[in-house]
């Protein structure tokens, strides 16, 4: 868990991930406001971003 400032409301929380400093952080509460009923909607661009990161993965851990 990593502490960070929300970067909506200001509040201080954790997350389970090191944040960039591209993108903001929301705490739980207004990460849900943010969210609410977009929960299944995904971007092309967030599928990019995922599938580079698997890429990574997959080379860091030598599965071909």
């Amino acid at each position: 868990m990593t502490k960070v400032i929300c970067s909506l409301c200001g509040k201080e929380c954790e997350v389970p991930f090191k944040p960039t400093s591209t993108k903001p952080v929301y705490c739980d509460e207004c990460f849900a406001k943010i969210n609410k009923g977009n929960s299944n909607k995904i971007s092309n661009k967030d599928f990019d971003i995922i599938n580079e990161k698997l890429d990574k993965i997959v080379k860091a851990l030598d599965i071909k």
